[in-house]
């Protein structure tokens, strides 16, 4: 297996934590049988030293062993599962960084109890193969994660947009223009543009654009002229951020690092700040809550002011309205739906509640109809808008199961890239003292209220009429905690 210094001095410190242990020698005695130094000899065990080989072959003497035996890579099968460990691509590629950890950290908590950490992390894999999960998986969590750490709002970003901004000249109101987008690409980053639908490689067809090389960008010419535009500033991110790593294709095809994955959503939200700008969409923003009743036309009326998706104009929202407005219990969720069929897709999510958690849902579960943005998307199925018009409504949706309500914001669509699916995205606030504060329209009484849950199968609602499966889970979940109860009262009785 490849292996690097660092997992490489970890494997040695704890072998030889291990044999002195099962040697019964204390760190004091193996210094006297080594005439190594006892700091000397905890920095080894802790991953912090590589001893020379002279000194290696000391060790194993007092304790033992081989030589062999201690520089091996091979572990016993108390401690496999460290090997799955240093071997997995998960490890190699996670950011530890990101989160203030580093390698030793985690060597550390190994080595204070390595048979506890190796069933933790045995049991971390089975999970893993248990719901199929992978490297991107990984990566992707990580990066919702971090998010979930900033409130989803970086101020280092926004500040390089308005820097842009101000370095061209653009006023804060001023719209950019895709013309324009393209001019300072090709004129001040030497990009070379191209348009295409890809009909050639319809495999290629879904996705929103391809970079062959540093210098050439495919964008895909079937999409809106706001994604378009998007893409373009996406590029400008790269470019006036200095990001050299990077994925070839947006959608991702394969996310290999999480370099790729972390840039990607830099360049996304740089992009976001540069076409709505900030301090604009607060001042919007602020007007908009102010409003007794939800307003949804007027919401679209801002998406057009700034020329923007409502994907676009939706997840701006969730980055400027938890650090500037203090709604922080808040999440964003998009779906696919394929039409001619009863399945929906979630494709992005992130949410800073711990009300429920959609990603964490069993592979065959059946999600929630009754979601916001889920019943939008079956309506826009059954009656389908010939002129292709952003659909909003507000839905005050009740977990069931948590007594918590979300005051929920959804549009729907036709996407883009496949005339076959449509889409729509939900952006819910809970609705509390704080929410109720800032949003003057929370009590709106022509918004309906409906109880929800995570999936068909968990859902204790009886006669639900947007019900797909039997709520299988609840009903175990109801029956398990019904046998705890007749067990405690026979206990009680029979003591």
């Amino acid at each position: 297996m490849e292996i690097n210094s660092e997992s490489l001095r970890f494997v040695l410190g704890l072998k030889i934590k291990q044999f002195r242990q099962s040697e019964n020698l204390s760190l004091k005695q193996l210094s006297q049988l080594t005439s190594l130094s006892i700091s000397y000899l905890s920095e080894i065990e802790k991953g912090k030293k590589y001893p020379k080989p002279e000194k290696i072959a000391t060790l194993a003497h007092a304790l033992n062993r081989s030589f062999d035996d201690l520089v091996s890579l091979k572990l016993d099968d108390e401690l496999n599962p460290l090997t799955a460990l240093l071997e997995s691509p998960v490890l190699k590629e996670f950011p530890l960084q990101q989160f203030g950890i580093g390698l030793p950290d985690i060597f550390e908590l190994v080595n204070d109890s390595p048979s506890k950490a190796g069933a933790f992390i045995r049991t971390l894999l089975e999970i893993s193969r248990g719901y199929d999960m992978n490297v991107e998986h990984f990566l992707l969590a990580s990066l919702r994660s971090y998010q979930k750490m900033h409130l989803n709002y970086f101020a280092d970003l926004e500040e390089a947009a308005s820097s842009f901004r101000a370095a061209n000249a653009i006023e804060e109101t001023t719209v950019i223009s895709q013309e324009w987008l393209e001019n300072i690409l090709r004129n001040e980053f030497g990009c070379d543009i191209q348009y295409g639908d890809f009909n050639e490689h319809p495999d290629l067809q879904p996705l929103r654009s391809i970079s062959p090389t540093p210098k050439k960008i495919w964008i895909n010419s079937r999409l809106y002229p706001q994604q378009q535009k998007f893409v373009l500033a996406r590029e400008i991110g790269y470019r006036f951020l200095k990001l050299k790593e990077r994925a070839t294709t947006s959608s991702w095809i394969k996310v290999e690092t999480f370099d790729q994955v972390f840039n990607h959503f830099k360049v996304s939200y740089f992009a976001g700040a540069l076409l709505i700008p900030e301090q604009n969409i607060i001042a919007d923003l602020e007007i908009w809550l102010q409003n007794s009743e939800f307003d949804g036309a007027a919401l679209t009326t801002l998406m057009q002011k700034y020329d923007s998706t409502p994907e676009m104009f939706l997840y701006r929202m969730s980055q400027v309205m938890p650090t500037h407005f203090g709604l922080h219990k808040m999440h964003y969720m998009r779906l696919n739906h394929k039409l001619n069929s009863n399945s929906f897709h979630i494709t992005k999510e992130l949410n800073l509640t711990n009300v429920f958690i959609p990603r964490s849902i069993g592979p065959g579960e059946h999600q929630c109809r009754r979601w916001a943005a889920t019943s939008g998307l079956k309506q826009l199925a059954e009656h389908p808008d010939p002129m292709n018009e952003v659909q909003v409504s507000a839905q005050l949706s009740t977990f069931v199961s948590q007594g918590q309500t979300f005051f929920n914001i959804a549009i729907v669509r036709a996407k883009s890239l496949d005339d076959r699916t449509n889409t729509g995205m939900t952006l819910g606030f809970i609705i509390d003292d704080n929410f109720k504060q800032k949003a003057a329209f929370w009590n709106d009484k022509q918004v309906p209220n409906s109880e929800v849950n995570e999936t068909c199968e968990r859902c204790p609602v009886n006669d639900c009429e947007s019900r797909v499966a039997p709520p299988s889970i609840y009903n175990a979940q109801k029956k398990q905690r019904s046998r705890e109860r007749s067990l405690a009262a026979f206990i009680e009785r029979n003591q």
